[in-house]
């Protein structure tokens, strides 16, 4: 008896899977559904070949000033997949227009979403846990589509509710909201990314500038991708309204640091202090640093790398409410100023001639601007010196250039019978004393 029904039922799922094919694919509209696909898919690959080599061509300019997390290819291919899907729908929307069959169609569709979101997956998804749980859901889901189980299941999930307070949401609103934001948020990313890459390679803008319009619409699209999420989970923005001003004078209070950094880096990247590549000095030795280039600008702090090797993370309240030096603003140049002191003894034209010739041997030392050596001053015990010279890449360090310098002003005094003055001090007797000589007796031994 089993095996009868069980013989029944699989000759009623056969049946209708080849009548379905007649009625789809065997039909004129299901070849007209099937060359629309084709055409779509050649369309999309033909877009993102374009892109990779658009993508292709300034790379190694745009990794220095950003963050690349996907390779032009697979940034291509995640591209041809998500266009592939607009003119799939497309083609669904029109065909739907003039009362024509889409199945093929709406098969076409979710299974290029499958695609699209396990081609993601194993692109920008590190972690094989995520990564199989991604395609262990898109199974699901395709299964539920192809047996004609989804709108039962979602009638079910969105019967199940979520009271939170006075906003009350259904495990699909919840589920939906998820899945839009996800999707929203790697739309989004890539969008900004592409931007980014563009305003690189593209424009004329300045670090500053091209920060700023990024910073910009980065949080610009952030703001949309939440207030999107959470109308699809079916919240009302009156809600949104009122709770968020609540927390967002609790939260306010206690992150003012946080607005303080966000106000000064937006004030940095309006009035363009400091740059990207900007060698800069500390009033203060800041975590034990007096230095150092800046890597990166950001709306909290900046980055500034050492020669140490360390990389630091400066608040941006800091730039705005400390004196910082920049040593390259307008351009490369750096004037470093070499205090020398020689006795009075010494032949001091010819010390100053030793001390120019001793910078000109260095070469991280320009030749133009030249060395110069100026007299500064007589002081108490020598004559003091005072060696300018100019170098172009304080980046590789200013205190070895000091100490080469020395260290061949050293040599070269000491070779040419220059004496390197240190404090002396003359005792002058006006009066001569009798000196007389004090023996002390001990009364207790006599």
């Amino acid at each position: 008896m089993n095996n009868s029904i069980f013989s029944d039922n699989a000759l009623m799922f056969i049946t209708s899977l080849v009548q379905g094919l007649r009625e789809n694919f065997l039909h004129p509209i299901g070849f007209v559904q099937i060359g629309a696909i084709g055409i779509s898919f050649l369309i999309a690959w033909l877009l993102s070949v374009e892109i990779q080599k658009y993508l292709e061509k300034d790379v190694d300019r745009v990794k220095a000033h950003m963050r690349v997390t996907m390779s032009p290819a697979h940034f291509a291919i995640i591209f041809k997949y998500f266009f592939w899907l607009l003119l799939v729908w497309f083609c669904h929307t029109l065909f739907k227009k003039f009362t024509m069959s889409t199945a093929i169609l709406h098969m076409a569709f979710n299974l290029v979403i499958a695609l699209l979101v396990i081609r993601f997956a194993s692109f920008y998804i590190k972690s094989t846990f995520w990564s199989r749980a991604v395609y262990v859901i898109c199974l699901v889901v395709i299964s539920l589509r192809i047996f004609k189980l989804w709108d039962p299941t979602v009638d079910l999930l969105d019967s199940m509710t979520i009271g939170l307070g006075k906003v009350s949401i259904s495990v699909w609103g919840l589920i939906e909201a998820i899945i839009v934001f996800i999707v929203l948020w790697v739309a989004a990313g890539a969008a900004n990314r592409f931007l980014a890459h563009w305003l690189t390679a593209s424009t004329k803008l300045t670090y500053s500038d091209r920060t700023l319009i990024q910073r910009v619409i980065n949080t610009a699209t952030a703001v949309l991708v939440i207030l999107i999420s959470l109308k699809a989970a079916g919240i009302h923005m009156t809600a949104v309204v009122v709770t968020g001003g609540a927390i967002g004078f609790a939260v306010g209070i206690g992150l003012q640091k946080i607005g303080s950094n966000m106000v000064s880096g937006i004030m940095l990247l309006l009035r363009k202090p400091i740059r990207q590549g900007d060698v800069i000095a500390f009033e203060k030795n800041f975590a034990g640093a007096t230095y150092g280039w800046i890597t990166r600008i950001g709306l909290l702090y900046v980055q500034v790398a050492t020669r140490g090797g360390s990389l630091l993370l400066v608040p941006n309240e800091v730039f705005v409410t400390q004196k910082i030096e920049n040593l390259s603003h307008d351009d490369n140049l750096l004037r470093l100023n070499i205090p020398v002191g020689i006795s009075f003894a010494s032949d001091l034209s010819k010390a100053i001639m030793l001390a120019v010739t001793a910078a000109k041997s260095i070469d991280r030392i320009l030749k133009t601007p030249e060395p110069k050596c100026l007299v500064r001053e007589f002081g108490d015990s020598t004559v003091n010196l005072l060696l300018r010279i100019w170098i172009e890449d304080p980046k590789n360090g200013i205190r070895n250039v000091k100490n080469a310098v020395l260290l061949k002003i050293w040599d070269s005094f000491h070779a040419n019978g220059i004496e390197i003055a240190f404090p002396q001090r003359d005792l002058h007797i006006k009066d001569s004393v009798p000196l007389r000589i004090y023996q002390e007796i001990d009364h207790e031994s006599k």
